[in-house]
């Protein structure tokens, strides 16, 4: 099992400039306790999800690490004209030398709807299908390209050799970078049809219970596809909280970037849903997820609750913890990713594979 890191979180009172620091000084650490990968996230009105270019993030992060792949967690690409898209993610290939992987989304938030003036529903989800396909079709292109959709078009010319004018950009990674795709509820549908496209799986874990369903529907779809999938791609995002002992690990997880991320904004954002997970009764706070949902202790408790994790749920090739905002106090998140990446890592490497 790997471990990477999912870039979402910051406070909406921090300054921009001093988020973006911090996300890089975290990049720069996990470079050096050897994490495998970084994902960044894309919104525009959400004040604890504030930033709206997964791009600039990575190639930012490009230039501060080496070895660490990059991913885009989501393109929210009926946000975007998705040929000006495809263009950027081709030169972001080359410019992390193959480390890019990609995430396409629909976009969920109504806020972010209304400043694009779209319907988070179905338009959306058309906008997602048909503006991914597109994006495909120019990164395989070897040539002229014309296709018309309902809301996307492309006309890739002719290159013309003399002048070099036309279509002359192609991706590094043949057909262009690795894409994922995320799924969340029970039974996802949106891990299905990941599956028989080959996307990389991505689960958004608030109770392992749900992950074996994930992996089950990821799996008919690829099958059903004439795919065979592996559950090496598969990734999972959750909470882990690492310290030297496991009461200093509860105390980093009842600090106050996590308090106020959680009680003010993702357990509100997602109530209906966590209620049905866990129960209607229970009072569900930062509280309660740092002593009955995270994984939460000294390296030995992490290791043995992650291999258990790892048995429930048949196998996982990934784990993704999320990075939060840290920066006025560093040095406790940065004992955290140390034992992640130095400690818990390597104990875990056998796990995870088929």
């Amino acid at each position: 099992m790997d471990v990477g890191l999912f870039c979402a979180y910051q406070l909406p009172d921090t300054p921009p400039q001093v988020g973006f620091e911090w996300d890089m000084q975290v990049m720069r650490w996990a470079e050096e306790y050897g994490f495998a990968e970084a994902w960044f996230s894309e919104h525009y009105t959400v004040g604890y999800e504030r930033w709206p270019s997964p791009e600039l993030h990575v190639a930012a992060a490009a230039r501060e690490t080496r070895n660490l792949r990059l991913g885009t967690a989501a393109n929210l690409i009926p946000y975007h004209n998705p040929v000006a898209l495809a263009y950027r993610l081709m030169a972001l290939d080359h410019m992390t030398n193959g480390r890019l992987m990609v995430g396409f989304g629909a976009g969920g938030y109504e806020t972010d709807g209304q400043l694009f003036g779209t319907d988070i529903g179905q338009e959306n989800h058309e906008k997602l299908q048909e503006g991914a396909e597109l994006i495909k079709a120019i990164w395989n292109a070897d040539g002229p390209l014309k296709i018309n959709g309902k809301h996307y078009s492309v006309d890739i010319p002719a290159l013309d050799e003399s002048t070099k004018l036309g279509g002359h950009w192609h991706p590094l990674t043949p057909g262009g970078p690795r894409t994922a795709l995320v799924g969340f509820s029970p039974r996802s549908s949106s891990l299905r049809a990941g599956g028989a496209r080959g996307d990389i799986p991505m689960s958004i874990c608030f109770s392992v219970e749900y992950l074996q369903g994930h992996w089950e529907v990821y799996e008919e779809g690829a099958l059903a596809a004439g795919r065979t999938p592996t559950r090496k791609d598969w990734r999972v995002v959750r909470d882990v909280w690492v310290a030297d002992t496991d009461e200093q690990a509860l105390e980093l997880a009842l600090s106050q970037p996590l308090k106020e991320t959680w009680d003010n904004w993702v357990i509100p954002r997602n109530i209906a849903a966590l209620k049905h997970m866990i129960g209607e009764d229970v009072d569900i706070t930062a509280e309660f997820f740092a002593h009955h949902g995270w994984i939460v202790g000294s390296p030995d408790t992490v290791i043995a609750q992650l291999k258990e994790e790892q048995e429930e749920s048949g196998g996982f090739g990934t784990l993704l913890t999320y990075n939060y905002d840290f920066h006025a106090d560093p040095e406790p998140f940065r004992r955290h990713l140390e034992l992640l990446g130095t400690v818990v890592m390597p104990a875990l490497k056998e796990y995870g594979t088929d």
